[in-house]
């Protein structure tokens, strides 16, 4: 049994999930460690349902989980985010009589808080004796999730901060995520200081997080000096850099920022080229960001997703190629979106090209019928090429089929 135990984990490890439960099921007998090793291979391989379907037959077949089961377990309910599933074995936790062990309580909270159920995720935190790093961070991981919780996710950093519990580069980085979805620079320099003092450098995680946050703070020169002391940098440092240039209007600082990436070796990724488009399309640089919108998949062999040709199609409209950017919506694999058609209608209120914004209205109207805005854009062409009876009309249709265009107010 030991000797097929480790077998099967072997075709698991090696992506083998077929055979591996093809030897489970020819096992004479069957103790705990093979279940485990089964469960995890599946929530390794990212078979979620299959774990938890393993699990329910454990328990048929009136074998009884330890420690490693439930983590397991818990840890493909947060991952399919159904939190009835969750509930269910916590019950079995509790009847079982594991709900003091550390790493049952750890999976727990992490998986209530996957499920966005802060709140129980909470009431279990505060009824253990000794909170650990494990369930402090898993807290703070699942209040990263969620912005309300921002400030719940700070006290509690403070609170174990306080207590003395060593704090490690995971939970930095959650809190460093938080500051960046909430441009809390204050607290962020914060945390910035202490790592300065307690971490030790070559982070690449904790350090592109840093980054991350003085790029959506608004701080570019801040990010560009992290960027520049960090020792070791990967795709995700390089894109972090590149999409904070593009969204402070730094697009030729991205484009070199991307030619220094290629000299450094290191291969971009589908995230990076979404980055530098968007970077060349709010520059105004067109030819540029169709260049490598080309190379992107000549050269590096990445498939284009829908928010690829998005971008590319708003950078040539921006640049006025609209009919060119029509035949890119038009030989594009994927279903056209209507931030493409938005992107086409916008350009042609601003270049006047009228029988293309009608077009591209159309197919906004079919989309998305009730939103005000397009129909709004279209009247706005109509009007700019002085054909009022149309603009007229569209206004009509605006009133008639969508709910009316919100009037702006101040909550001051």
């Amino acid at each position: 049994m030991f000797v097929q135990s480790a077998l099967m984990d072997v075709h698991l490890r090696c992506g083998l999930v077929a055979d591996a439960s093809r030897l489970f099921a020819e096992m004479e007998r069957k103790d705990v460690v093979s279940w485990n090793a089964l469960i995890r291979g599946f929530v390794e391989r990212s078979h979620y349902s299959d774990a938890l379907g393993l699990f329910s037959s454990m328990l048929r077949d009136a074998m009884l989980p330890d420690h490693f089961t439930f983590g397991s377990a818990l840890k493909a309910c947060g991952a399919v985010s159904v939190l009835s599933n969750v509930e269910l074995i916590h019950t079995c936790i509790i009847k079982l009589g594991y709900p003091d062990g550390k790493i049952v309580t750890a999976s727990l909270i992490d998986s209530y808080a996957k499920c966005q159920s802060l709140s129980s995720a909470r009431v279990i935190y505060d009824s253990m004796c000794e909170p650990d790093l494990v369930s402090s961070t898993a807290l703070i991981i699942g209040y990263s999730m969620d912005r309300n919780h921002s400030e719940d996710a700070i006290k509690l950093f403070c609170k174990i901060h306080r207590k003395g519990l060593k704090i490690d580069g995971v939970l930095l980085s959650s809190l460093l995520a938080i500051c960046a979805n909430t441009a809390s620079i204050k607290f962020g320099t914060q945390v910035h200081a202490y790592m300065s003092k307690k971490q030790p450098m070559g982070d690449a995680a904790l350090d592109n997080a840093l980054v991350d946050m003085y790029a959506k703070a608004g701080e570019f020169a801040d990010a560009r000096r992290a960027f520049d002391e960090m020792p070791h940098r990967n795709v995700i440092s390089w894109t972090s850099l590149i999409t904070a240039c593009g969204k402070n209007g730094f697009g030729e600082d991205a484009v070199t920022l991307f030619d220094r990436m290629a000299e450094d070796g290191v291969k971009p990724n589908d995230v990076t080229f979404l980055a530098l488009l968007s970077a060349c399309s709010h520059s105004g640089l067109m030819n540029k960001g169709i260049e490598y919108f080309t190379s992107m998949m000549s050269k590096y062999g990445i498939n284009p997703r829908a928010e690829h040709y998005s971008s590319a199609i708003d950078l040539l409209a921006r640049g006025g190629q609209l009919e060119d950017a029509w035949k890119l919506v038009q030989k594009m694999n994927a279903e056209p979106s209507s931030s493409m058609y938005g992107a086409m209608l916008g350009a042609c209120k601003i270049h006047g090209n009228v029988p293309l914004g009608e077009t591209a209205a159309k197919n906004l109207f079919s989309i998305d019928p009730e939103s005000s805005v397009n129909y709004a854009v279209l009247a706005n062409v109509y009007a700019e090429s002085c054909l009022w009876e149309n603009a007229q009309r569209t206004r009509k249709l605006l009133a008639e089929t969508s709910s009316g265009k919100e009037v702006g107010c101040s909550v001051i």
